[in-house]
């Protein structure tokens, strides 16, 4: 009798320490899961976030080439930037502010989310101010 309660005993413990271990396997592998889509996430949501940084920043961009930087507007260019800034209803400030406001906020979201964001060392509208002063600095010679 006192055998059978043993073999009982070591039966029960058994299946109760394989069942704790299998709980503990089965969330190991869950959370590895996890992580690999919180990885494919971000890279994915990065990916998005640069795109659009580089699609607000090559419109403004190339609005200014087009409409100022062609002709040589220098003074054009800066009262626009000036009218931009100021945040003017017109239609061409509306959607450059628009621009910048979409490069400014996938900027932020993309430097929150450790994306390699080395690409994007200066700002569309330092830029332009840098374009402008390049030119000016031409016409002065």
């Amino acid at each position: 009798m006192f055998r059978l309660v043993q073999i009982c005993f070591i039966l029960m413990f058994s299946i109760f320490f394989i069942g704790c271990s299998l709980i503990d396997i089965k969330q190991i592998i869950i959370d590895t899961k996890d992580k690999n889509l919180v990885n494919e996430d971000t890279k994915n949501n990065c990916n998005k976030y640069i795109k659009s940084m580089n699609y607000a920043a090559q419109y403004i961009e190339k609005e200014f080439e087009d409409a100022y930087f062609v002709k040589k507007d220098i003074l054009g260019a800066k009262a626009q930037l000036f009218l931009i800034e100021n945040n003017s209803p017109t239609l061409f400030a509306k959607n450059i502010n628009a621009a910048n406001d979409s490069y400014n906020t996938n900027y932020e979201l993309a430097k929150k989310n450790s994306c390699d964001i080395s690409g994007f060392k200066t700002a569309p509208f330092v830029k332009l101010k840098e374009s402008i002063k390049s030119f000016e600095n031409k016409d002065k010679k």
